[in-house]
């Protein structure tokens, strides 16, 4: 199966002085490939999405390996894998790269939680099959 891709371009206020992205930028550009995932194949934004289904979702992990920068104006691309769908958690390979070479790779953790309660629940069946449209396997 093939793994979503989402397109951007890294912008000035992301980047150090020396014009290249800064770290913590990486995980919020996978942030929002995520949701443009749920935007892109719910019926809805990602907040319609969880609460219609009484949930939310949280990071319990997230495992970054910086192999090149990207730098200002870098158009690059985010591509999302999801490895492993469990019982109330699911597992996301991340490739980050400008023009096909890898940049950062990626691997978070999620945990569906109850909203309000914020208790561990399975993930809806909607939710799951839909991700799983993006799995390695």
């Amino acid at each position: 199966m093939a793994p979503f891709r989402y397109t951007l371009r890294v912008r000035f206020n992301e980047c150090d002085p020396q014009r290249v992205a800064f770290n913590a930028n990486y995980l919020t550009y996978i942030d929002i490939a995520i949701t443009d995932l749920y935007r892109q194949h719910f019926d809805g934004s990602y907040a319609e999405v969880m609460e219609s289904s009484g949930v939310d979702v949280v990071v319990a992990e997230a495992k970054l390996k910086f192999l090149a920068p990207a730098r200002f104006d870098d158009q690059i691309e985010v591509a999302l894998t999801v490895e492993r769908l469990g019982n109330t958690g699911m597992e996301i390979s991340a490739l980050i790269c400008r023009d096909g070479d890898v940049l950062v790779t990626g691997e978070l953790r999620y945990v569906f939680v109850e909203i309000g309660s914020w208790e561990k629940t399975p993930i809806p069946d909607q939710i799951r099959a839909t991700m799983a449209q993006f799995g390695s396997t």
